[in-house]
C-alpha cells in the first residue's frame, strides 16, 4: 500500500529527511493561472512491516533502553564505573537490535515544472519508536518525566505542559516515543566519555537521551481512547491479582469509552472499534459464568493485553 500526495498537501513526516522534502515544496507561484506552474509528488511505500508481536517486543526494547540508561546514571552517582559501563553497553545492544528490525520506507520524489522534471528516492528508517514496558512501566516513565520537569525548570520553561509533565498521569494522556537514533549517539558518547574517566560528561550525556531523546504526543481529542486504554491495563492487572468482580466492571467501562470513541472515529476505524468491543463483551460474560482458575486468568489476561496493544496503536 502507497501514499501519493501532491500539493497543496499535508504529510505527518516520518522523519527528518521526509520532513526536509516537504518543506522545500512550493506551491503554484501564482493564482491567475489556473494550471500550477511546479507540482511535487511524494510517494511513500514501506519496505517491512512488523506483526502485533513484533511491534510490542520493539516497544518493550525501548522501554529497556531507557531503564538501562537510568540505572546507568544510578551507578555513575555511585562512581561504579564497571556497572555503568555495563548497563551503557545494555543499551546499545537494545539499540541494534532496534535499528536492525526498525521499518523501512522508500520515499519517491517527483518535481514537475513546464518540460523539466526531477525525481530522486530515498530509503528512510522509521527514527520514532513507542515505548511501552509492562512490568516496569513506572520505573521507565518516571525518571522521564522528573529529567524533563527539571530541564524544564531550569531553562524558565511555563509551558501548558508544564504540569503535566510534573504529573505521572501524564502517560494516561499522551504517547511516549524513543528516538532512536539519538538514543544511540547518546549512548556511545556516554560510553566514550566514561572510558575516559569523565563521569560528569557520562551524565550528562545519558541525561540528553531522557530530556531530547524521549517525546510526549499528547491527545485531547482522543480522550475516549485514552481512558479505554487505561481500563483495558486496569482490567488486565486485576485480573492477575484475581479480581475478577472487579475486572468486569473495568472491562464494562472500557467498552463504554470505546463507544464514545467509536462515535468520533472514521467508519473505518469504527468497524473495528465494534469488533474489539464485541471481543471485550464477550470475555466479560465469560468471566461471569466461567471457569476462574489460575490458568484461565492467565488466559484471559494474555486477552486483555491484546485488546491493549490494539487500541494503542490506534494512537499511531
Amino acid at each position: 500500500m502507497s501514499t501519493t500526495v501532491a500539493t497543496p498537501f499535508k504529510i505527518k513526516p516520518l522523519c527528518s529527511a521526509v520532513l526536509a522534502a516537504a518543506l522545500f515544496v512550493s506551491l503554484p507561484a501564482s493564482a491567475e493561472s489556473d494550471k500550477a506552474r511546479i507540482i511535487a509528488e511524494m510517494d511513500i511505500k514501506p519496505m517491512t512491516t512488523l506483526s502485533a508481536q513484533e511491534s510490542q517486543a520493539m516497544s518493550l526494547a525501548a522501554g529497556r533502553v531507557l531503564l538501562h540508561t537510568e540505572d546507568a546514571r544510578i551507578a555513575l552517582l555511585a562512581e561504579d564505573k564497571e556497572t555503568a559501563l555495563k548497563e551503557i553497553e545494555q543499551g546499545l545492544t537494545l539499540v541494534k537490535l532496534i535499528e536492525n528490525t526498525i521499518p523501512k520506507y522508500k520515499v519517491t520524489t517527483t518535481i514537475k515544472a513546464g518540460d523539466v522534471t526531477y525525481s530522486d528516492e530515498d530509503k528512510v528508517n522509521k527514527r520514532f519508536v513507542q515505548v511501552f514496558n509492562e512490568q516496569y512501566i513506572e520505573d521507565v516513565i518516571a525518571p522521564v518525566v522528573q529529567a524533563k520537569a527539571k530541564r524544564l525548570k531550569h531553562r524558565g520553561h511555563k509551558s501548558g505542559h508544564a504540569s503535566a509533565i510534573e504529573d505521572y498521569s501524564i502517560w494516561s494522556q499522551s504517547t511516549m516515543k524513543l528516538d532512536i537514533v539519538m538514543a544511540g549517539d547518546a549512548l556511545a558518547l556516554a560510553r566514550e566519555e566514561l572510558d575516559k574517566g569523565h563521569f560528569d560528561n557520562a551524565d550528562v550525556a545519558l541525561a540528553l537521551l531522557q530530556t531530547e531523546g524521549v517525546v510526549f504526543e499528547y491527545f485531547a481529542v482522543e480522550l475516549p481512547l485514552s481512558e479505554a486504554a487505561d481500563d483495558l491495563k486496569l482490567a488486565q492487572l486485576e485480573i492477575s491479582e484475581g479480581k475478577t468482580d472487579q475486572a468486569q466492571a473495568t472491562l464494562e467501562r472500557a467498552s463504554d469509552n470505546l463507544k464514545k470513541y467509536e462515535a468520533i472515529s472514521g467508519e473505518s476505524r469504527a468497524k473495528e472499534v465494534r469488533q474489539l468491543n464485541k471481543e471485550i463483551n464477550k470475555l466479560s460474560q465469560s468471566l461471569a459464568k466461567g471457569d476462574r482458575s489460575g490458568s484461565a486468568l492467565e488466559k484471559a489476561g494474555k486477552e486483555i493485553a491484546s485488546y491493549w496493544d490494539r487500541v494503542v496503536n490506534w494512537f499511531k
